[in-house]
């Protein structure tokens, strides 16, 4: 098989089985998204929250321009949630609030990292943009930068 149909073939697939999410060099954040994650961290505190990060990777970056709101019992020690996600969503990661002085992922957030999503955020008091922290899926941590959106 030619490299070009070769290629165009793997680019194909990466689209349909939606690969290309995990394939990324770069992680920008919609300042937006962050102004959320802060708002709804004061709004519900003294217990987590917990919402999906919505994005899409091209180029080798991967851009989270939204969040994505499910059903979810919390309180200040931890949150479980119901993941039925809308199907025309691009879920690629989580994002939940950990009411004390670390953004660092639990065991039990390691366990939920490994199953959905490639960038997952956790927000720690005092709540504000720069104690936000971003791991992967195996609680790695990830840097990330936040663009205005739009750009």
């Amino acid at each position: 098989m030619g490299s070009k149909l070769w290629n165009k073939l793997k680019n194909w697939l990466k689209r349909f089985f939606e690969l290309e999410k995990y394939d990324f060099e770069r992680v920008i954040i919609d300042k937006e998204v962050i102004d959320n994650i802060v708002e709804l961290a004061n709004q519900t505190l003294p217990k987590e929250f917990i919402a999906f990060l919505e994005g899409k990777a091209r180029k080798k970056v991967l851009r989270i321009y939204g969040l994505v709101y499910q059903e979810y019992f919390a309180n200040p020690s931890y949150t479980v949630y119901k993941f039925d996600p809308p199907i025309t969503s691009s879920i690629v990661g989580s994002v939940h609030s950990h009411p004390g002085p670390s953004n660092r992922p639990s065991s039990a957030d390691l366990h939920s990292f490994s199953k959905k999503g490639v960038v997952h955020l956790i927000i720690r008091m005092p709540y504000k943009a720069e104690n936000i922290q971003a791991y992967d899926k195996n609680g790695n941590r990830i840097s990330f930068e936040v663009v205005n959106s739009g750009k």
